[in-house]
């Protein structure tokens, strides 16, 4: 009897497994960047260690870094599209938002800045 109901309790935990592997959501396959959150950029300069940062609708603030962040003329009060990826091992100076590396930034109404591979 014991034999029996410890062969049932595998064979349903196998089962139980079986199952779930089946039902799992695929990630999702990487995509061109769409620049397609608006940002604005605000000078920080008179902050120790700061720079520019790039401040969210929500008013959360990104301190950006990267290939395509290097590439782009930025300036103060300018309204941009961006895309990112966060970047929690960096380590800043200016401890005013998330560090974070952008795939993607163009001014509103311009041709955008793609880092190639970027997301």
């Amino acid at each position: 009897m014991k034999f029996s109901f410890n062969c049932f309790a595998i064979s349903l935990c196998a089962t139980g497994l079986a199952l779930s592997n089946c039902h799992k959501v695929p990630e999702p396959e990487p995509t061109l960047a769409t620049c397609a959150t608006p940002a604005t950029v605000r000078d920080l300069t008179g902050l120790d260690g700061c720079g520019k940062v790039l401040v969210l609708g929500s008013g959360q603030r990104l301190q950006p870094t990267g290939t395509a962040w290097q590439a782009f003329r930025s300036a103060e009060g300018q309204q941009v599209l961006i895309d990112y990826r966060e970047s929690p091992n960096a380590v800043g100076t200016c401890m005013v938002g998330k560090i974070v590396e952008l795939t993607c930034i163009r001014e509103v109404g311009s041709a955008p800045v793609v880092v190639p591979g970027g997301n």
